[in-house]
């Protein structure tokens, strides 16, 4: 096997396969929210990186691979003639919210929550209290917002980790241009999956790679069969 499509499988229930796949982007550009469709990876490459990150993997060529695959999940390479004939459900294109670390979400899997612009009460407080209750820029305690870090016109999700309170004049001054050091000022975490890091993994360059598989991965599901 040479080609194929990669696969982290991570839960099966009641009928669906819940999943992150490696993808590119697909038309329509332009919209907050992003089309991302299955990839085809060369195997020896991914095996590689897979290997680089500590991660292990299953090639999936026929129907007993993929059965047994789906009771031990993680990675799987599914060859792509056999993807195309017994799963050709999983292979279909996405719209898709950007996380904070850099991957996509299937919206039909999101919260409602996340696709909203605006957090309120509860919700809305605990990240106010999260952030001492202060703009984590000037510190100003005065006519506090909350600020998507991944801004949500370009698909930011609207959630604990991926809001920080700012003072109305930082709000006003950032606009909706995405500032990375908000995670860290908010003592979030950013850039990578860190379950891509297995086993003790993470040296740079592992990390890198890990970087690198973050912002092609989408996270989604469909039925298993």
């Amino acid at each position: 096997m040479e080609d194929a499509y990669a696969f982290d499988l991570r839960f099966v229930c009641g009928g669906y396969s819940y999943f992150s796949t490696y993808t590119h982007s697909r038309p329509p550009w332009g919209e907050a929210l992003e089309f991302r469709e299955p990839s085809i990876v060369s195997v020896e490459n991914f095996i590689r990186a897979l290997e680089q990150m500590g991660q292990l993997y299953r090639l999936i060529e026929d129907q007993q691979s993929f059965y047994d695959w789906t009771c031990v999940q993680g990675w799987g390479l599914v060859e792509v003639d056999f993807a195309r004939e017994f799963i050709p459900h999983w292979l279909r294109k996405r719209k898709c919210m950007i996380t904070p670390f850099g991957s996509f979400t299937d919206i039909n899997i999101s919260s409602p929550s996340v696709r909203k612009r605006t957090f309120r009460g509860k919700f809305k407080k605990r990240i106010l209290d999260r952030d001492n209750n202060q703009c984590v820029i000037c510190l100003s305690t005065e006519k506090l917002t909350l600020q998507h870090v991944v801004p949500y016109s370009k698909g930011g999700e609207t959630s604990y980790r991926n809001l920080v309170t700012l003072c109305e004049n930082c709000n006003q001054g950032l606009k909706s241009e995405y500032c990375a050091g908000l995670f860290k000022r908010a003592g979030l975490f950013s850039d990578l999956e860190l379950s891509l890091l297995r086993g003790g993994h993470s040296d740079q360059e592992a990390a890198l790679r890990a970087m690198q598989f973050s912002s092609n991965l989408m996270h989604t599901r469909a039925d298993m069969y």
